[in-house]
């Protein structure tokens, strides 16, 4: 009897002791195996960027002009004169150096050209002439006598039309036959395109780079082909040259008294320290200015 009170006292002990241990055992975390480590809190990792998937950080990126090769798709307007976001034709050349081009457009007539190329000679000037392709063929002579002189001859298109208003195929076939005039009356054509008026688009500067040609337009106007009277003109052209300015002016007959203001205006600019030359001279001193400063 003895025996048995014992055996039943020790399967009670022992199951109280099994007991104790499994409570506590729910209520203490299990220990991780010797061989793991648990960290003290959870690191996400940043993401991995492949190289073309590379961002650049926010304060890196600024608001840059958008250069002229970004807009080649953008769409862009055949009606209106200079529109948002234009491939700027040149109006200048950034320069320090005191240096300026003289331009004379001609479309029609013959009675003020030579007389032009005369005072250029007897002043050591060289110049870039804009000819139109009709007046080309229609004055072989004088256009031979331009380029006989040294001047630069650049395109000043075909039909005297605002290109703004015409489609590219058009500016295009403008810009073409005075090209084949021009190499067929002077032999050479410098790769300066001024559009008739000084009118152009998108569709224009384009075209005309499509073609060999950079747009070229001006700094300052003379505004000789209104005849405003040669005090005028000289003290236009005076006040408002600077260094690099392209300085427009005409050789056809509309222009009456460019050979009376011309030799003022020569010698006025070398007198504030100005060396006229042509265009392409011009351009080996600094690089295009596509801002209109007028």
């Amino acid at each position: 009897m003895l025996a048995l009170v014992f055996v039943v006292c020790v399967a009670v002990g022992m199951g109280f002791v099994l007991g104790r241990r499994t409570e506590l055992a729910r209520k203490e975390p299990a220990l991780a195996p010797a061989d793991e480590v648990v960290p003290e809190e959870i690191v996400i990792p940043e993401k991995t960027i492949s190289p073309e998937q590379t961002v650049i950080p926010e304060e890196t990126v600024s608001e840059e002009v958008v250069l002229d090769e970004v807009l080649v798709d953008e769409p862009v307007s055949e009606m209106i004169a200079v529109v948002p976001k234009s491939k700027m034709p040149i109006f200048y050349v950034e320069t320090k150096e005191p240096a300026v081009a003289l331009t004379f457009d001609i479309s029609w007539g013959q009675k003020q050209v030579l007389g032009v190329l005369e005072i250029l000679r007897e002043k050591n000037v060289k110049s870039t002439f804009f000819l139109s392709g009709p007046w080309a063929k229609r004055y072989p002579h004088l256009v031979e006598e331009i380029a006989k002189a040294g001047h630069d001859i650049g395109s000043h298109g075909d039909a005297h039309v605002d290109l703004s208003h015409y489609s590219r195929d058009e500016v295009a076939k403008n810009i073409k036959t005075a090209h084949e005039d021009l190499l067929a009356t002077a032999g050479r054509v410098s790769p300066y395109f001024r559009p008739p008026n000084g009118d152009y688009d998108d569709v224009v500067v384009d075209t005309a780079r499509s073609l060999g040609y950079e747009t070229v337009i001006w700094a300052v106007d003379s505004l000789d082909w209104k005849n405003p009277g040669v005090d005028f003109m000289l003290d236009r052209v005076l006040g408002r040259t600077f260094e690099g300015a392209i300085v427009l002016m005409h050789a056809s007959d509309s222009s009456e008294q460019i050979q009376d203001a011309l030799p003022l205006i020569i010698d006025g600019l070398r007198e504030k320290g100005f060396r006229l030359m042509s265009l392409s001279e011009l351009s080996k001193l600094g690089i295009p200015a596509r801002r209109d400063p007028r």
